[in-house]
């Protein structure tokens, strides 16, 4: 099973949709998974790189390349449909694929021309779009050093 470290306890995306852990566990887990088999799903064959057009501070916690993935709001997993609003994106991805860095939940609810907001969570997006309460303390699960991490992603 694929680690996932700083993931938050849940997250709130602009007071619509909240997702537990299990659910943005699963979608890192699967995102991970794919990307080690070099498979992509749906028309717009997630996970893909994410490319950060909105210019999101990633920087302090995880590494390039990032990758987006689809998270349900029935905490179904993606299997190739329209995918909603919501992405999680990770980082940090180590060459066995067996660990990620999380990095943020992002919603396309409430915004405008395609772009993201980052969802609240309460390890490494607080102040997120969103109300979501603080239910740990920290940033969660830190990553162990010395951990071998991709440089770029071919799907």
């Amino acid at each position: 099973m694929a680690t996932i470290y700083y993931e938050p306890s849940g997250c709130n995306c602009d007071n619509k949709t909240t997702y537990d852990k299990a659910a943005i566990n699963a979608a890192c887990t699967e995102a991970l998974k794919l990307a080690s088999e070099k498979r992509t799903l749906g028309r717009d064959k997630y996970p893909h790189v994410y490319n950060d057009y909105e210019k999101f501070d990633f920087s302090s916690h995880a590494k390039k390349p990032y990758l987006e993935f689809p998270i349900m709001a029935n905490g179904a997993k993606y299997s190739g449909e329209s995918p909603g609003a919501d992405r999680v994106i990770i980082g940090s991805i180590a060459t066995d694929y067996q660990s990620a860095v999380y990095c943020a939940t992002l919603t396309h609810d409430g915004t405008t021309r395609n772009g993201f907001t980052e969802c609240s969570d309460d390890t490494m997006n607080p102040n997120g779009k969103g109300s979501y309460k603080r239910r740990i303390e920290g940033r969660g699960k830190e990553p162990v050093s010395g951990r071998k991490l991709l440089e770029r992603i071919d799907l």
